[in-house]
This record gives C-alpha cells, structure tokens and sequence, in this order.
C-alpha cells in the first residue's frame, strides 16, 4: 500500500499494518462526528508516525497514485469532515 502523509511525502507500508490504519481510520470518522479536534489530532499524529516508522519511503522523484492520503495534523475538522464527504464518508480515509 503506498500512503501520502500531505506534507511529507510518500512511503510503502506493509500490508500488515492496513488493519492498523483502518482502525485509525475508524477513529478519524469519530473525532470528526464528535467534532473532537485534539482526538482528530492525535489520531492524524498516530497515522504519520505509524507510515513513517514502518514504511519505507518513496523517492521524491517517483511520485504515484497513493491508496491513503494522511492529512497533516493541523488540518481542521472542517477539511477533514469535508475530505470524508467527497471520498464516501463510509469508506473514511482508506477506500474499500
């Protein structure tokens, strides 16, 4: 699975920690239905590090199609909430 952290760029992730990040994922629907900002936060924070720890980075040159866009931790629950909408509020931030 490759993973954009907006701002940082992307990485290769194990397939091990899919059932991770949709967990994740799972809690990122929650904060922004609760409209919890410091959850939404956190959760964001987790996902980066999450990415960045066990993947392995994607050189800057070869940019491609990412199948999960992390968005950066200072994103607002407005942008997020909106984000889910357009990507099937459903599905959250990974597809299927």
């Amino acid at each position: 699975m490759i993973v954009r952290v907006m701002g940082q760029g992307q990485w290769e992730v194990p397939d091990r920690l899919v059932i991770r990040l949709n967990v994740l994922d799972e809690l990122v629907s929650d904060a922004v239905v609760s409209r919890d900002e410091e959850a939404l936060a956190s959760v964001l924070d987790e996902m980066a590090d999450l990415v960045a720890r066990h993947g392995v980075r994607v050189p800057p040159g070869k940019v491609g199609l990412s199948d999960l866009i992390v968005p950066n931790v200072g994103t607002s629950l407005r942008e997020v909430g909106e984000w889910l909408q357009e990507s099937r509020e459903d599905d959250g931030l990974i597809p299927g």
